[in-house]
C-alpha cells in the first residue's frame, strides 16, 4: 500500500452519460492517474479492453447495448483479452439491490456508490487495485443474472425456508456482521433493508465477500442467523 503510484495503473471508465463520464475522467486526472481510457457502453468497452492493458475497470451498469453486468461477467469469464482477474469497480446506487447482488456473486473488487465524491473514488480506486488478484467464485458465474432492473422492490423469500444442515459441521449463531468469518457457509440468506436478497444461502464467505459486506454493512438488515464452519476447517 505504501508503495501505490497511481500514474502506475490504466484504467478505463465506461459510463453511458457524457457528462458523469466527463466528470469521472476529470477526478481521475486530478487525483494523479495519468493513463485513463473511456467507453460509452459495454461493447465500446469490450473494444478497449481487447486492445490495451487494463489495469483497472469503472463501470456505470445500465448501459446501452452491452450493460455494466454482461461486462463485468465477460471479463470474469474470460471472454475478453484482459485477465479474468483484472480489478473492477461497480458504480451503482444502493437501492439497486439486484445489481448490488449480482455484482456480488461476480467478485467486483469495490463499489462506486452515487453521487461519486473525489474522495469516495481515490479511496476505492486505491482498494481495488491493491487487492489480492484472486477469483473465488468462478463456479457461479454462469449463473449469474445480467438483466438490469432498477426497481428495489424485491420481496423477501419465505421466512419459514429450510436452513442448510450438515452432521459434520460446526453451527454457529451470527448476531453482527462483524462475527462473519472466511470459510463460514451461510445459512440464512442475507437481505438489504429494502428487501432485496444480497447473499443466498450457501454461499461460502472468502476475504473479498467479508470486505464487500463490510463496505455494504449501513444498507444490510442485521438478525440473528445462522452460519456453518466444516469441520476440517476449524482451529483446533
Amino acid at each position: 500500500m505504501s508503495n501505490y503510484e497511481p500514474s502506475k495503473f490504466t484504467i478505463l471508465v465506461v459510463e453511458d452519460h457524457k457528462f458523469s463520464r466527463k466528470a469521472l475522467l476529470n477526478m481521475l486526472v486530478q487525483a494523479g492517474y495519468e493513463n485513463v481510457l473511456s467507453a460509452k457502453n459495454g461493447e465500446q468497452a469490450i473494444e478497449k479492453l481487447d486492445n490495451n492493458q487494463i489495469d483497472l475497470i469503472v463501470t456505470d451498469i445500465n448501459m446501452p447495448l452491452v450493460n455494466g453486468l454482461e461486462l463485468i461477467k465477460y471479463v470474469r469469464e474470460g471472454r475478453t483479452n484482459t485477465p479474468c482477474v483484472t480489478s473492477i469497480i461497480a458504480v451503482t446506487t444502493l437501492s439497486d439491490t439486484n445489481t448490488i447482488a449480482s455484482c456480488m456473486s461476480l467478485e467486483v473488487d469495490a463499489f462506486l456508490v452515487k453521487p461519486i465524491t473525489v474522495q469516495n473514488a481515490q479511496d476505492q480506486i486505491k482498494s481495488a487495485v491493491t487487492e489480492p488478484k484472486k477469483l473465488y467464485q468462478q463456479h457461479l458465474y454462469r449463473n449469474v443474472s445480467t438483466t438490469v432492473s432498477l426497481s428495489n422492490e424485491s420481496a423477501k423469500e419465505t421466512p419459514d425456508k429450510p436452513r442448510i444442515r450438515e452432521v459434520s459441521s460446526h453451527i454457529v449463531h451470527i448476531e453482527k456482521l462483524s462475527e462473519l468469518q472466511e470459510g463460514m457457509t451461510i445459512l440464512d440468506d442475507i437481505f438489504v433493508t429494502t428487501g432485496g436478497c444480497l447473499l443466498k444461502a450457501g454461499t461460502t464467505l472468502n476475504s473479498k465477500l467479508l470486505r464487500r459486506l463490510n463496505e455494504l454493512s449501513k444498507i444490510i438488515e442485521v438478525h440473528p442467523f445462522y452460519s456453518r464452519i466444516d469441520e476440517a476447517q476449524l482451529v483446533s
